[in-house]
């Protein structure tokens, strides 16, 4: 009975008609995604947001294309492209530790804690990059053995590592705009002393 089903599998266009779905689904995801977090409002605030949410909708329209493009690799090909995006999430994961704790302590002769609203914002994307990266993408759901499986998997685990890239662009932006409208203290003012 497996052996029918894979040989089914083998022979048709399934997973490439899987593969579409999960990047168009998660198109459609990202949309309500940028919503909660982000919120459609700050477009009037900061015109550069367009960068990181277009962006997303770019790079979800080539993976759809590329998705109906392709062919599944052999086992062996694929384990290393799925290596791959796991190596590259967990890059992302320690990038978004990194950025978040350089902001939550900013030190300049003592350490300054950032309470604006918009600096809680950057915080709440920047970590929800990391939770996506993290919880996203490198847990292993399962190992499958079966022809295309793990190419799917693969897709699968690329939507959250693609959302968290989008929304760590964001959270990058939201801060530059909190540090221009604000005079933070990591942008010199001109008028400070250096105390030694």
């Amino acid at each position: 009975m497996m052996q029918e089903i894979s040989l089914w599998w083998e022979n048709s266009n399934t997973f490439t008609f899987i593969a579409t779905g999960i990047y168009v689904v998660g198109l459609v995801i990202w949309l309500f995604v940028w919503r909660l977090l982000v919120g459609y409002a700050w477009f009037k605030k900061e015109r550069m947001l367009y960068f990181p949410f277009c962006g997303g909708i770019v790079v979800f329209f080539i993976n759809i294309v590329l998705a109906l493009l392709a062919e599944i690799p052999e086992y062996g090909i694929e384990v290393g492209i799925y290596g791959f995006v796991e190596k590259n999430a967990a890059t992302v994961a320690l990038l978004t530790l990194g950025i978040a704790v350089f902001v939550v302590v900013t030190f300049k002769k003592h350490a300054k804690i950032l309470a604006h609203d918009n600096s809680r914002k950057f915080l709440q994307l920047v970590f929800t990059s990391f939770l996506l990266s993290v919880l996203g993408v490198l847990p292993l759901y399962w190992v499958p053995q079966v022809f295309g499986w793990l190419t799917t998997l693969r897709h699968l685990k690329t939507v959250p590592f693609l959302y968290s890239l989008f929304i760590l662009g964001a959270a990058m932006i939201v801060y530059l705009h909190e540090i221009k409208k604000n005079d933070s203290p990591l942008l010199p003012s001109g008028d400070e002393e250096d105390e030694d």
